[in-house]
């Protein structure tokens, strides 16, 4: 019923702990996915943990959470899937809780105040594929998985919780994400990763919906890139803002005698920079 499908990046470390939770779940499979990890986890699991299946990307030096939870769920079998950090503890039988509560349009989150549980989520197969999955285009600290919801929001999908007390994590250090490391074009810290992700988000979301349709990938990857090198030129300049124009193409059926195009135009700030 349930695919559970974990993404690993020097991270095997904690997915020797979770892992055989995971596998304990009633009505699951485990998909891991080992993203370039230098500590050996696919063949760890291969040896250890056989039950689980494993999928290695090795094309790729830097991580890309959404890339590795889309390649994960495209080899889920079953009809739910279920994303789980390599640091998510399964403290109960969630998939035994599951089998008997599914509902084919609801995403289930963690209602526990755990930050790091915001990217643990089931929904369905067939609500992951109408969105498109996870924003490949997002690179570097976050909001892959707030735009994921935001997305099934809009196509009428609702939420509910799990159980109190039915996840919990292994508590560590912001040195061991893997976010963004390696990344000459990515962010210098959290709070440009912040401020940047979400002018992505308000950016896709306004023009998709005046255009009725998702972005391409292509478009979407241009424009994530446009504002990290705007912002990069802002932040070196000393400036405290910098501006984002995006126009939007002219959509078929309209008044072929019309001139009128429709550009979009923003104003972000430039985040402080981190001091010692």
């Amino acid at each position: 019923m349930l695919s559970i499908v974990t993404t690993c990046k020097n991270r095997l470390h904690h997915l020797q702990h979770t892992l055989p939770w995971m596998l304990q779940q009633t009505c699951a499979e485990v998909i891991v996915v080992d993203y370039g990890c230098e500590q050996g986890t696919a063949a760890w699991v291969a040896q250890n943990h056989p039950a689980a299946k494993v999928v290695k990307v090795d094309d790729d030096p830097i991580f890309c959470l959404a890339r590795a939870r889309n390649i994960g769920a495209a080899q889920a079998s079953h009809p739910y899937i279920c994303f789980a950090d390599a640091d998510t503890i399964f403290k109960g039988d969630v998939g035994g809780w599951f089998e008997r509560t599914a509902r084919e349009n609801t995403i289930y989150r963690c209602g526990d105040k755990i930050d790091e549980l915001v990217g643990f989520s089931i929904c369905s197969k067939a609500n992951f594929q109408r969105v498109g999955g996870y924003d490949e285009a997002i690179r570097g600290w976050g909001h892959e998985d707030t735009d994921f919801y935001e997305r099934l929001g809009m196509i009428g999908v609702g939420r509910s919780d799990l159980p109190a007390n039915a996840l919990d994590v292994i508590r560590h250090g912001n040195e061991e994400r893997q976010f963004g490391k390696n990344d000459p074009g990515g962010y210098r810290s959290r709070t440009e990763a912040v401020v940047l992700g979400e002018a992505y988000r308000l950016i896709k979301i306004d023009a998709m919906r005046l255009l009725g349709a998702e972005l391409s990938l292509e478009v979407r990857k241009k424009l994530f890139a446009q504002i990290l090198a705007t912002h990069g030129e802002a932040r070196d300049s000393g400036k405290n803002v910098f501006y984002i124009n995006v126009d939007l193409p002219i959509q078929a059926g309209r008044n072929v005698y019309s001139k009128a195009s429709r550009r979009l135009s923003y104003v972000v700030p430039v985040p402080a920079p981190v001091t010692a």
